[in-house]
């Protein structure tokens, strides 16, 4: 809806921005190529709203602790529960991604090629290294016809691979509530071949009671240049969480009691997860020809899951996942570029539940084999003309799902589902002038329900088999101005999308303080996104970003309920962020962020709406140089004004209990020591 609120928020973008498109920490200088969209191509030449950013220099001062640091001021992007990490930050891009109760949700990740989310569409972040990104572009819009499943949205990372010069970089940090950050990493350079060590520790008690978390976390990566036409990369993750606690959702009442308070049950049932995972990932590139190539990656990754949560039956879980995956496309180039390829996914899942009484593992009530397998097979293809550029995708995925009861005292709950889906997509981009472009797509999407959503059944083992695959079609156009020899840029988008099936998360009355899912008749998203960075002078930016929506159930009829009409909870109506850069030529480095959130509905009935919040964060760093080793000391303050606000809601929480009060002031700060 476009009210006087708009209109002013249009102005001050038009007249005071940069597009965040083309972001390099504060300008980016040389023409941004994406590879997001398979086919490496100018950002100014691509008909999707993508946003690129490269993170060389905001590195040395960031607190490195959530992936919102690096990604909450992209239009359209909104990000909770940084807090919590027994569940993970949840990330929704244009409303996709809300329901999620722990990690990510309808949101695809890819680390250096490789695909981070499980086949069933599942991502955690507790070993995603935030300390050697360097590059990050992300796309906005459903993506299923390049990516697959769960790609209503995509966030794909790049870390440091290749450099000048051997270097070693240390880092301590630490703040408010016990936060603590130790780093070292390692780049050193051996003719043709790269490697980049990183260990570190993070580790905080939390702000609130019985909230605390410890991570460590070890990544090597190997880059080689085999030839002149061939590459290699090499990746080994391992991270070890002993213990993350989960403080749990309140009532209103308790918060205004006491905001830092855990909930008592949690306390009684002592809610926590422990964790280890390792990755192993190789990614090989290969020019065949001028006008060929060749792109694959392999992968196998192993996480154990030892968690509680606060009900007794089944309350204590322990889950050992093994997923592997293997891809390979080829590019051929002539007028028409086109590129054919296939991914393959596998993931295991061995869950098993037992009695939680009081915080001590009981006995055994459920054990399951689960197994989801994914093929896609998919062709994308790009036309050049003078002004105009033609992009299509095509892609079809084959999801099997298995489940075999292996606890056979309760019955055998077996099941086998399939869920297969064909997805094309379809752009055009015009360049109005040398650093102008419209763009318009139309593009369709599938999520299936992960296993953890399968698995929770009201009746207790099983497959929740009356679940079904939400699908999407997403239409979008925007406008974009791109000028890196002047002060002024901006980026306009306007989305559309319609689901079926929508994949909620709900609690029942009858199974209290468990989490189950359903779905949705139809269901509307529709929005404008405004995006850019207006330089002052060279000292001084001014970088913005605007997002205003409207998310509905179009129709829903739940156990009589009727919630059509209603909006879709989790998802607030509009997102605001404006962040001053001041930075200096002897590296003097200052930023102050503000962030605006609007009002968001905690549940299907509309019945409870948390009131908009805003916070102001400060950061001020310096680079000093002694004997050619470079200090970074900085200092952030975040919630300068310690303003009350809610880091989570638990969305559709039974008894009221939809909040997690967010830190209030909190210090943080550190240096960072480069040889």
């Amino acid at each position: 809806m476009l009210n006087k609120k708009i209109t002013i928020i249009f102005i001050l973008q038009v007249f005071f921005c940069h597009s965040q498109n083309s972001i390099k920490d504060s300008i980016q200088l040389k023409e941004v190529i994406v590879t997001i969209t398979k086919i490496n191509d100018s950002l100014k030449n691509s008909p999707f709203s993508i946003s690129s950013k490269n993170y060389s220099k905001f590195q040395t001062t960031a607190n490195q602790f959530y992936l919102s640091e690096y990604i909450e001021r992209i239009p359209g992007v909104f990000i909770s529960n940084d807090n919590n990490f027994a569940q993970d930050a949840r990330i929704s891009i244009r409303g996709f991604g809300s329901r999620a109760n722990f990690g990510i949700r309808g949101i695809k990740l890819i680390v250096d090629g490789v695909p981070e989310t499980t086949p069933d569409g599942q991502t955690q972040l507790d070993n995603l290294n935030l300390e050697i990104i360097e590059i990050i572009e992300l796309i906005r819009g459903v993506s299923s016809s390049f990516y697959g499943n769960s790609s209503a949205g995509v966030i794909k990372i790049k870390s440091i691979s290749d450099f000048n010069k051997n270097f070693s970089k240390i880092g301590y940090s630490l703040g408010s509530n016990k936060q603590s950050k130790k780093q070292a990493i390692i780049g050193y350079k051996n003719k043709k071949t790269y490697y980049t060590f990183l260990l570190s520790e993070t580790s905080s008690d939390g702000y609130r009671d019985y909230s605390g978390f410890k991570n460590t976390n070890f990544n090597l990566r190997i880059n080689k240049n085999i030839s002149n036409d061939s590459q290699l990369g090499l990746n080994f993750n391992y991270v070890n969480s002993p213990y993350a606690y989960d403080s749990g959702g309140l009532t209103i009442s308790e918060v205004n009691q006491d905001r830092k308070q855990a909930r008592s049950n949690n306390l009684l049932y002592k809610t926590k997860e422990s964790i280890i995972h390792s990755k192993l990932s190789a990614a090989f590139k290969k020019q065949i020809s001028q006008k060929t190539s060749l792109s694959s990656y392999i992968f196998f990754s192993k996480r154990d899951f030892n968690g509680k949560i606060p009900i007794n039956n089944g309350g204590a879980i322990n889950l050992d996942r093994k997923y592997w995956g293997i891809g390979a496309s080829i590019l051929l180039k002539n007028n028409l570029k086109t590129q054919i390829g296939f991914d393959i996914g596998n993931q295991s899942d061995l869950r098993k539940r037992y009695y939680n009484n009081n915080g001590v593992i009981g006995k055994q009530v459920l054990s399951q084999y689960e197994n989801f397998s994914n093929l896609g097979i998919y062709l994308i293809n790009n036309y050049s003309l003078k002004y105009l550029t033609f992009s299509s995708g095509l892609r079809y995925d084959i999801n099997k799902i298995n489940l075999e009861d292996l606890f056979l005292i309760d019955g055998n709950s077996s099941d086998k589902i399939n869920l297969n889906s064909f997805n094309p997509s379809f752009g055009i981009n015009y360049k109005i002038a040398k650093n102008s472009r419209l763009f318009a797509n139309v593009s369709s999407g599938f999520e299936t329900p992960t296993l953890n959503e399968f698995s929770s059944s009201p009746i207790g083992s099983g497959f929740n088999s009356t679940l079904k695959s939400q699908k999407s079609l997403n239409l979008e156009f925007g406008l974009s101005q791109y000028n890196n020899s002047s002060k002024l840029s901006f980026d306009i988008v306007y989305f559309n999308s319609s689901t079926i099936n929508e994949v909620l998360s709900y609690e029942d009355e009858n199974f209290p303080n468990q989490i189950f899912y359903n779905n949705a008749g139809k269901s509307k998203r529709s929005g404008l996104e405004i995006s850019g960075l207006f330089k002052i002078n060279e000292l001084i930016n001014i970088e913005t970003s605007y997002s205003v929506g409207e998310y509905i159930f179009d129709e829903f009829i739940d156990n009589e309920n009727n919630y059509s009409g209603n909006k879709i909870p989790g998802i607030p109506d509009n997102i605001m962020t404006i962040n001053l850069e001041y930075r200096t030529k002897s590296e003097l480095f200052i930023n102050l962020n503000l962030k605006s959130i609007g009002g968001i509905y905690a549940d299907n009935s509309n019945s409870v709406k948390i009131s908009d919040s805003k916070t102001i964060n400060f950061k001020i760093g310096k680079e000093l140089e002694f004997n050619k080793i470079k200090f970074n000391p900085f200092l952030t303050v975040n919630n300068v004004f310690g303003n009350n606000y809610f880091d989570n809601i638990r969305i559709n929480a039974f008894g009221g209990r939809h909040y997690e009060p967010a830190p209030k002031r909190v210090f943080f700060g550190g240096v960072k020591i480069i040889l």
